[in-house]
């Protein structure tokens, strides 16, 4: 069927069509809740909502749901998860939502794709990717990583006492700095994570 033959979306019928299906994958984190079938359907449906002549291509008003996704679901889930927990507990859910982060930016960006040829490539945009995670970065990181900074400080300052410690919490909370600050192209968290490695190296390696 030619584009002109085709039935037009509706931004309004296509955007809900596609909340829908992204619930339902955000609800099943961090287990990866999708068919084949569905993947296709939802990934078609960017396609048609990018490729339809104006005033019906979708292009921009998608990349913008695309980004208030992430931050919607981290105010309303990821946040109110780490805001009550502290020290050590802090560190394990922030790497458990991390996780998840991960996994919804690849699934995510991989059904957005179309976007990137219609629309980011054209104007400069950051990636699908990039997106997905300066998100994490610009509401996570920056409200939080004060506390995990002291949390992970708190830590190797025990280590030195010569307490034990889990010394494998400690690696993966630094090797989270190191991700971030690669993922969003930030020096702040790389900068830390480098940092700490370096003046406690011989600590991570016992």
């Amino acid at each position: 069927m030619s584009n002109s033959e085709r039935r037009i979306i509706s931004f309004e019928e296509g955007w809900d069509f596609m909340q829908q299906g992204i619930q339902k994958l955000l609800e099943g984190l961090p287990e990866l809740n999708i068919t084949a079938d569905d993947y296709m359907t939802l990934s078609t449906t960017i396609y048609v909502m990018c490729t339809q002549k104006p005033p019906h291509e979708y292009s921009e008003q998608l990349y913008e749901k695309y980004k208030e996704t992430f931050d919607g679901y981290i105010k309303s889930t990821v946040l109110p998860s780490l805001r009550e927990k502290k020290d050590e507990l802090l560190l394990r859910e922030l790497l458990e939502r991390w996780s998840n982060h991960k996994i919804m930016t690849k699934l995510l960006s991989r059904i957005f794709r179309y976007l990137h040829k219609y629309h980011i490539r054209k104007r400069g945009l950051s990636s699908l990717e990039e997106t997905g995670f300066l998100s994490f970065y610009y509401l996570v990181y920056d409200e939080m990583h004060r506390q995990v900074m002291d949390a992970i400080l708190a830590m190797i300052d025990r280590k030195r006492a010569g307490e034990p410690i889990d010394q494998t919490l400690v690696n993966n909370a630094l090797a989270f700095y190191s991700e971030i600050g690669e993922s969003t192209r930030k020096n702040d968290p790389k900068h830390f994570a480098e940092t700490m490695t370096k003046e406690y190296a011989a600590f991570y390696t016992m």
